[in-house]
């Protein structure tokens, strides 16, 4: 069987202990038993760039459409929409019309949709002036950088993992460490909770692919936020940025990087993940389980 077809019989519902997939997935032993809540869908690294260049529009429209097909709440993006990160001070407008132009997209699209920051939505200019951050311009048009919402019993916390420590390395940072403790507490022990943020808590990408280990490639307070973190009822750690499909499991905690909707920077798979997103379904007992779909885009020549 080609991969394609299946990973299309997988996004049709194949029984994903059936599919091959690790039995884990299952949201129990017998999942018929167990009616689902709702599911949403992980859209992370876009990329999207202007014109339809390398059909990237188009590709994001597919994407979108088949989330909707499955009748997702929502669409949770995890970073790295755009590329406005490079450009400079006279590039204003055009960065502006970037952010809109996605904006625009994804609010066609008819889907409720929530957004984290990734490295590549900065932009150090704002009004004519220096914005240090970078983040000002992509909470104009997408809102916070850091946030949290509950749905239908679950809570979702967005983190910024770009706060840049002492030597320069992405982290979450101790400002966003005490409004996260904040939330934490004011949503209690039981309820299961979902963090999603682009540099990722937690992976094995380049010591796995290339054999050796990037700072710059996770946050560098993972110890000090998983400390916190585990404390509660961590369901999920959603993860963007390496654009790999990737599944870690630390004791009882799940930390899972997305692929990425533009896999190899639209130039087709990269170490053999398609053009995908994460599909995760929570059941009405409160139990995740998640599957990667191909949403079947082929690059342009």
């Amino acid at each position: 069987m080609k991969r394609k077809d299946f990973l299309r019989l997988v996004g049709a519902g194949l029984p994903l202990s059936l599919a091959g997939m690790p039995a884990w997935a299952a949201v129990s032993a017998h999942p018929e038993q167990e009616k689902e809540r709702f599911t949403f869908a992980f859209f992370t690294d876009v990329h999207l760039q202007m014109g339809n260049g390398k059909g990237s529009e188009e590709a994001l429209l597919q994407a979108l459409e088949d989330a909707r097909r499955r009748k997702v709440d929502f669409v949770l993006f995890g970073g790295d929409n755009i590329d406005t990160d490079r450009l400079g001070k006279e590039d204003e407008q055009e960065a502006n019309t970037r952010h809109a132009h996605f904006r625009k997209l994804t609010n066609d699209s008819g889907l409720t949709c929530h957004f984290t920051i990734g490295n590549h939505d900065r932009y150090y200019y704002c009004n004519g002036g220096n914005d240090p951050t970078g983040y000002k311009l992509f909470e104009k048009h997408m809102g916070p950088s850091r946030r949290s919402f509950t749905h239908k019993g679950v809570h979702f916390i967005l983190l910024n993992s770009l706060n840049p420590d002492k030597e320069g390395n992405y982290s979450v940072g101790t400002e966003q460490m005490a409004w996260l403790k904040e939330d934490l507490e004011a949503v209690g022990k039981e309820m299961p909770i979902v963090v999603a943020m682009h540099v990722p808590m937690l992976s094995l990408y380049y010591p796995v692919v290339e054999g050796n280990f990037k700072g710059l490639d996770m946050v560098s307070d993972t110890k000090a936020l998983f400390e916190l973190l585990k404390e509660y009822n961590l369901q999920l750690v959603l993860q963007g940025h390496q654009h790999i499909h990737e599944e870690l499991r630390e004791r009882n905690h799940w930390f899972v990087t997305g692929g990425a909707i533009c896999a190899s920077w639209w130039n087709g798979p990269l170490v053999d993940t398609q053009e995908g997103y994460l599909l995760v379904h929570v059941s009405a007992n409160n139990r995740l389980s998640w599957e990667y779909i191909d949403y079947q885009w082929e690059p342009k020549a």
